[in-house]
Order: structure tokens, then C-alpha cells, then sequence
């Protein structure tokens, strides 16, 4: 079952001395990517801005290959900002493969770099915000996302995803509603996923968990990334279901 991620390391030597094209594949299936630098914003914005920190990544799995079956954490700035990821997760065995403003069509093009190599026992997403904040409808960051959950049977099979949810922000306060009903629509579709999960950190953010109310003083000077603050409610929330995924007996059976 490691074949993939055995080639993958043995080629991350070359990715790194090459041109970011190296990493350049195909658009995943139904979605479009745009290449109009300097026109912001785009709805799927070019995926290949990230190849020099998908190449870093390459470079460090050579230099300290992460543990087998490990329990993977992907996404946007949540996860690439979430410097103490593992040591709130400990002891599960956690790997941090954030890149800052991302998407799920992102998350997809390099799903065969920072995904299937691991073999994960069970993948934690954030996504969401920058898909609405760069001008994707909720419907369509459903669509994309359904995309997502087929790439990941196709490559990896039946092992679970947790969808965590995307929050509100102060500086991106008009995208809310929309990042809401994204989240909605996710957790809805979740419902009917047996490999699906929806884990809740919107209602969290905001005082007495109240949506649309006042966002509680958890956030940067940016306005859009947590503070250690921040970090400590969504640890506390999503840190069981890490440890309920450690514990589960037969998750990596036959790896």
C-alpha cells in the first residue's frame, strides 16, 4: 500500500531542485483553474502558486519521513498557522500539511503530493473561507467539495474526512453568511456520508455561540488568523474525535 508514498519521497529530491512547474498536473475533474495574474479575485485561482511550499514539503518528508497511518491535517491558513498542532494533538501522531489561503480545488490538485502519500487513517480538512472569500457561491463550494470526497475514495478509499468548519472573521465579516451557508450545506451533505464527518467551529467564534452576533477577541491584528486563544477552542473541539481516531483498532489494517 506505501509503494505511492515510497515513489513519491524518492522523487521529492529532484521536485526540489526543479522548476515550480515540476508539480504541474492536470485540473481535478469538473473544475477550471484560472491563470489571469493580477486580476483579483478569481473564483479557482491558479493552484501552482503553492509548488515551492508543496516542494518544502517534498523536501522534509526526505529528510524526516512523517510516521505511516498517520492522522493528516490539510487545508488553508487554520492549519498551516496552527504552529502547535502537534503537540495540542499529542500523543496521536499528527501531520500538518497546511498551505496559507487555499481552496478544496488547491487541496485537490495536489491531493497526489500532500495526501495519498501519507496513507492516512483519517484526514481533517479546512476549507471553506478563502473558496467564498475569492467568489464561489456556497452551492459551488459544495460541488467542489463533493469532488474532494470522490478523489479521496478513488486514492485512498473508505478512511474517514473530518469537515471543520469554516468560521467567520473580522475583516471578512460580508463573507460570513455565505461561509455559513456553505458549512450548512457541507453538514447536510455529511449526513449522508458514512467517511464524512462535520465537525462544528463556526458557532464557537462567536459570543455565547451565537451566529451573526459578536465575534469573540480571538483573532489577530489581521482580523482573519486565531490567536493561541483561538487555537485552545478549536483544540479542545476537535482534539477527542483526533484521539477517537488514534484508538481506532484495524484503521490501518493491511498497510
Amino acid at each position: 500500500m506505501y509503494l505511492k508514498r515510497a515513489a513519491t519521497i524518492a522523487f521529492a529530491s529532484a521536485l526540489a531542485l526543479s522548476s515550480s512547474a515540476a508539480l504541474s498536473q492536470r485540473a481535478a475533474p469538473g473544475v477550471t483553474y484560472s491563470t489571469n495574474a493580477g486580476i483579483a479575485p478569481q473564483k479557482r485561482p491558479d493552484p501552482r502558486r503553492f509548488d515551492p511550499r508543496v516542494v518544502a514539503y517534498l523536501d522534509a518528508d526526505v529528510k524526516a519521513p512523517p510516521a505511516k497511518c498517520g492522522i493528516l491535517f490539510i487545508g488553508s491558513a487554520t492549519i498551516a498557522g496552527w504552529k502547535s498542532l502537534a503537540t495540542d494533538m499529542a500523543p496521536a501522531p499528527v501531520i500538518g500539511r497546511g498551505l496559507g489561503g487555499s481552496t478544496v480545488a488547491d487541496e485537490m490538485f495536489y491531493f497526489d503530493k500532500i495526501v495519498t502519500p501519507y496513507q492516512p487513517r483519517a484526514i481533517f480538512i479546512y476549507v471553506g473561507e478563502n473558496d467564498v472569500v475569492n467568489g464561489l457561491t456556497p452551492a459551488e463550494v459544495l460541488t467542489d467539495f463533493k469532488s474532494f470526497m470522490a478523489l479521496k475514495r478513488k486514492e485512498l478509499g473508505t478512511i474517514p474526512v473530518y469537515f471543520i468548519s469554516a468560521k467567520a472573521s473580522p475583516a471578512r465579516l460580508a463573507f460570513a453568511r455565505n461561509e455559513q451557508a456553505a458549512n450548512d450545506l457541507i453538514r447536510r451533505f455529511a449526513r449522508t456520508q458514512p467517511d464524512l464527518r462535520y465537525i462544528d467551529i463556526s458557532h464557537p467564534m462567536w459570543e455565547g455561540g451565537r451566529l451573526f452576533g459578536t465575534l469573540r477577541p480571538i483573532y489577530r491584528q489581521d482580523g482573519i488568523h486565531l490567536t493561541e486563544e483561538g487555537y485552545a477552542i478549536i483544540t479542545r473541539i476537535i482534539k477527542p474525535l483526533v484521539d477517537k481516531e488514534a484508538a481506532r483498532p484495524g484503521a490501518c489494517a493491511g498497510s
